[in-house]
C-alpha cells in the first residue's frame, strides 16, 4: 500500500507554500507517493507542480477545489477549469466531462463555515449526485466530528463511493497527516483504486500542536485568501461578467 494526499493548497489560491515548495517538502519530509494539488477554483498550482514533478520522487495529480453552490468538490485529473458557483450536480458533470473524478470535500463541516464562504453540502445533496468518493479524513482543526460523520456516511455508501483522505493543508507541515491509502505506487494505481473503491482514508494523526500552528498562520492564510479572491473577481470581470454573475464565494 502507498499513500497519497489528495487535498493540498498552494500560493495559487490561499496556501502559503508555492508548488515547488510543496514538492520539495513532500519529497524530503514525507512518505507520500502521490499528491493532488487542489487550489480553490483554479488548477494553476497543480499544473505548475505537474510540470516540475519529474525532478522529484512524487507524482502529481492535477486537481482543483471547485466551490459549488452546494459545497466544495475536489475535481481530480481535471486539466480544464470548472466554473465555480454551479450546482453540485452540474459541477460533478463538468468534472466527469473531462474524465475527472469528483470527491466530496470536508463533508459535514460545521455550519459556521458557511458564514465564512466555505459552503458545504447536505446528506441529501451527497445522496443525489454521482460523486466518485468522499473525503473521510481532513486535517483542518475542529473537524473531528465532521470526519466521524463523513466516515459513517461512507460506510453506508461504500458500494458507490471511494474513501479518501487529504490534509487540506494550507502550509507545509500538515501535508500527509490525512491520507489516501491505495494498492500500488503510482498515480495510475491510485486512480484505479479510486474507481474500484479499494482505497482507505487514514488520519488525521493526533497532534495538539497542529491547531496552534494553524492559529499562528491564520493571518497569513487570510491574506492569501483575500488576494486569491481579488484575482477571481478581476478574472471574472476581464471575461465580461457583471457583478451579479460573479459567484458569491468570491466576494470580499
Amino acid at each position: 500500500m502507498s499513500a497519497a494526499d489528495l487535498h493540498i493548497h498552494t500560493t495559487s489560491s490561499d496556501g502559503i507554500a508555492s508548488p515547488r515548495e510543496v514538492l520539495e517538502w513532500v519529497s524530503e519530509d514525507t512518505d507520500l507517493a502521490v499528491i493532488a494539488i487542489c487550489d480553490h477554483n483554479t488548477n494553476e498550482g497543480a499544473l505548475e507542480a505537474a510540470a516540475l514533478a519529474s525532478r522529484y520522487r512524487v507524482e502529481v495529480v492535477v486537481g482543483q477545489e471547485v466551490e459549488s453552490a452546494q459545497g466544495h468538490i475536489l475535481g481530480l485529473w481535471t486539466p480544464k477549469l470548472v466554473k465555480p458557483g454551479m450546482s453540485a450536480e452540474e459541477t460533478v458533470s463538468a468534472i466527469h466531462a473531462q474524465d475527472g473524478l469528483a470527491i466530496i470535500a470536508h463533508p459535514y463541516a460545521p455550519w459556521w463555515w458557511h458564514k465564512l464562504g466555505l459552503r458545504h453540502g447536505t446528506t441529501e445533496s451527497y445522496d443525489g449526485v454521482a460523486f466518485d468518493g468522499v473525503e473521510v479524513a481532513n486535517s483542518t482543526p475542529m473537524l473531528l466530528l465532521a470526519n466521524f460523520r463523513a466516515r459513517r456516511y461512507w460506510r453506508e455508501n461504500a458500494h458507490r463511493l471511494a474513501a479518501t483522505g487529504g490534509s487540506d493543508a494550507h502550509m507545509l507541515s500538515p501535508i500527509g497527516t490525512s491520507r489516501t491509502l491505495f494498492p500500488g505506487a503510482t498515480a495510475a494505481d491510485l486512480r484505479l483504486a479510486l474507481e474500484n473503491r479499494t482505497t482507505e482514508g487514514g488520519g488525521p494523526t493526533f497532534n495538539p500542536l497542529r491547531t496552534l500552528t494553524y492559529a499562528r498562520k491564520v493571518r497569513e492564510i487570510r491574506k492569501r485568501d483575500h488576494e486569491y479572491k481579488q484575482r477571481e473577481i478581476e478574472r471574472a470581470l476581464s471575461l465580461g461578467c457583471v457583478a451579479d454573475e460573479i459567484p458569491a464565494l468570491t466576494q470580499i
